[in-house]
Order: C-alpha cells, then structure tokens, then sequence
C-alpha cells in the first residue's frame, strides 16, 4: 500500500488507509504499507498510530519537501499545508508579489503536486520492500497524486497488479491548480493518463470523483471502476464531551476559501436582530483549522457570541465533540464539480447518529442526506431557508431538551470493516491470474 498520508499524520485523508490496513487482515489480505519518513504534515496525531496493528509492516522512505522554499517566499510560518494556505488567500494576499511568485511555481513546476520530490526515493524503497515482502498486488492512495505515480513504476518494474484509489479526481480538482502553462498541464495530463490506463482497477470514493475521471477517460472500459466510498469506524465513537443546555451546532474539519459559514452567519444574524437571547440558546462549535478570512468575519459579525472555534485536536476528541452535539453541520460550498463531492466527514457525522444540517448543493450529499432521511439540506446562499430551519430546531430542542438521533439502515454500507471486505473481494480477483 503506497500512502503518503499515515499516521503520525492527522486529518481526514488518512483515516481511509490507516482502516483498510486495520481491518483487511480479518479478510485474508495482509497489508505492507510504504510511506514518508518526516514528512512535512500539516496535521500530527499521534494517537492514531496507536490503530496500526502490530503485525503490519511500515515502510518509510526519505523524501523532498519544498515547504522551506515555499515558507521563505511567502513569509508564512503556520502550520497550514500549501494547498490550505493557498485557498485561504484574500484577494490582498493574492495582490503581493511573494503570494503570486509561491501559486506560479505551484502550478508550473509541482506536477502532479508538492510531493513529486518524493517519488524517488519511494520507489527505490518500493523496490527494496517488495524485493524483501513479495507482495502480490499494489495499492495507491492519492491525493497527493504521487504516489500513484510511484505505483506505476513499482507495478510496471515487477509486473504486478495495481489498484488506484481516488479519494479526490484529478486535473482542475478544488485542491489542485486551476490554471497551468500549457507545457505543465500537458505534462499532468500525461501522468493522469498513465495511471488510469496502467491501474488494473480504478477506485473512486464517489460518483462524482468517477464522472470527472471518465470525462476526460471515457475509452476506458466500464468494468474498471470500483465505487467505494469513504465510512466511519464505530469502535472510534467512545467517549462524549460534557453536554452544553444550548442547541449546539458542530463543523469538524479545516475551513478555507468558499468553503465557509456565511449563510450560517447571515441567518443567525437575521434571527438575533429579532431576539437577542439567541446566544443563550444555540452555540455553533467550530472544531479544526479556520482560514483567516473566515475568522475574521466571524469576529466582526453580530453573532459572535455564539461560535466556539476550537484549534485541531486529535480524531478521539474529535469525535467526542461530535457525540456531545445536537446537529452536524456540513458545508460544500456551489462550485462547479461540487455536486459530486462525499466528504469524509459527512460518513463520520453519520456514524455518530446525530442529525446533520447541510448547506450544501444538489448532489450526491444532498440526496443522500436527503434521500435516508439523515437531516436537512439547505442549498448556498438561501439564507431564510436556514433562518427558518434555525428556528425548527430551536424549537424542537426547547419542547424535547434535545435533538433526537437519527436511525438509518444506511450506517451498516459505510462501516470502514464492511468496505475492507469489498475491497479485499476486488484485490482477490485482481491477484488472479486472468485478470492481470
């Protein structure tokens, strides 16, 4: 398994690895896993290292990170990842010279991403690794999109079966550049070429993901796409925080760019012109990384009062945050492609059970939330359809004390156990000799 996000990493883009890896073995795959040694993460928790089983084997190979170079160039000295810091800039930030400099060498020489730097030393400990374990098939985790570039010359040196996992497309995606000269994205077309046409089968965490791919890949054959999208563990759910009297609201994860509260902020707003205890009775608890930006307008809006914004914490407390809430709050913002987006926090609110509060488009979260009766939607912008979803809640939590949970036959299709034996199916079929 070729993943550069592994614990110690944190955040979202690890969890989906690191429980393939915990749970695979219960289906008869043992994994090997190779990843970075050092690496530059944005987020650490330790915690989960703890989740890695004792018998699996891990890999990490040195690796070139240019964040110095970007650091020096912008003077930024946070904790935030490029891709982060980048979508986080204001259109002062983008007006200065260091800021345009730091996104022009991000599009025209990090191909496919910061990461490339990494690719040869993975791949001469790929080489050591599988010389040593002699594994019977490949898998890949992007993005960083690296590391199925690593992959394809691992597969290709060895004549081994390869699985390309998406958890995000590709070319244009939210977290890639937009815009390249015509040499570098030519160049990055050739790579998501490659891998597409060289894995054996094509792994993508939703609808949307696969319809981007296939947009620009649609000679390949159907049979190809495996859709498996992102979960939850329920073995993570344990322990709650103590229970605030308030209706709380409650957003994991960063927040950055159009990917920001400000429907949210609007409604409140409206609702406290006509009533000014509202902060005695709802609380809107902000747990992850904010950008700037976003923090800024929280602190100059009317509302103020009522958000609780709470720095990263590790995944356990995370959760624990997430079982002591009344709604789930998520946020896709109405961008072109957004649609098809699943976030991994959206399998993680409906582990938990509680009811989720969506501000998002129509598409795949819409109508799933919609559609298993999981919460309720409200699309961007719509500000008085949010006022008067406020005012629903506030009422029902006034009369019951609480949100009732919701209960779905839909958790049992997302248990990050029950998919590893799918995707354990998929690699057992790929290892056979007819379908190499």
């Amino acid at each position: 398994m070729v993943t550069y996000y592994f614990p110690p990493s944190g955040g979202s883009g690890v969890q989906r690895t690191l429980k393939f890896v915990r749970y695979l073995p219960d289906f008869g795959i043992q994994p090997v896993v190779l990843s970075a040694r050092n690496a530059n993460y944005p987020i650490l928790d330790q915690t989960l290292v703890d989740q890695i089983p004792p018998h699996v084997n891990v890999y990490r190979s040195l690796l070139f990170e240019p964040y110095s170079l970007y650091r020096l160039l912008t003077a930024r000295q946070t904790e935030e990842s490029t891709d982060i810091a980048t979508l986080s800039f204001t259109e002062t930030d983008r007006a200065s010279l260091a800021e345009r400099l730091s996104e022009w060498v991000r599009s025209v020489f990090f191909i496919p991403d910061a990461r490339i730097g990494w690719l040869p030393f993975a791949v001469l400990k790929g080489i050591r690794v599988i010389q040593r374990e002699r594994p019977d098939i490949i898998y890949s985790s992007a993005p960083p999109y690296t590391t199925h570039l690593i992959a394809l010359v691992l597969s290709k040196y060895f004549r081994l079966p390869w699985v390309a996992d998406f958890r995000d497309s590709w070319i244009g995606w939210l977290s890639t550049p937009q815009w390249r000269p015509p040499l570098s994205r030519a160049l990055e077309m050739k790579m998501e070429r490659a891998v597409l046409r060289h894995a054996q089968r094509i792994i993508t965490v939703s609808r949307g993901v696969r319809a981007d791919l296939y947009s620009r890949h649609s000679h390949l054959p159907p049979d190809k796409w495996i859709l498996l999208p992102n979960g939850y563990d329920p073995s993570d759910y344990g322990r709650a925080r103590p229970r605030d009297p308030r209706l709380v609201i409650t957003y994991l994860g960063s927040m950055y760019g159009r990917r920001n509260p400000e429907t949210l902020i609007e409604a409140l707003e409206l609702l406290y012109r006509n009533d000014k205890t509202l902060s005695e009775r709802i609380l809107i608890r902000l747990v992850g990384r904010i950008g700037k930006p976003i923090l800024d307008r929280i602190k100059t809006s009317l509302v103020s009062g009522l958000f609780q914004i709470i720095s990263y914490v590790d995944h356990a407390e995370s959760l624990a945050y997430l079982m002591a809430t009344d709604l789930c709050l998520l946020i896709i913002d109405d961008a072109p492609g957004n649609e098809g987006i699943l976030t991994g926090k959206l399998f993680e609110y409906i582990g938990s059970g509680q009811p989720i509060l969506a501000l998002a488009p129509k598409g795949e979260a819409f109508d799933l939330i919609k559609g298993q009766n999981l919460g309720v939607c409200v699309t961007p912008n719509d500000v008085d359809s949010m006022a008067d979803t406020l005012k629903r809640f506030l009422h029902l939590h006034s009369t019951h004390g609480r949100i009732p949970k919701v209960d779905s036959a839909v958790k049992e299709r997302f248990d990050r156990r029950y998919q590893s034996g799918i995707l354990a199916g998929h690699l057992k079929r790929c290892i056979r000799k007819g379908d190499i």
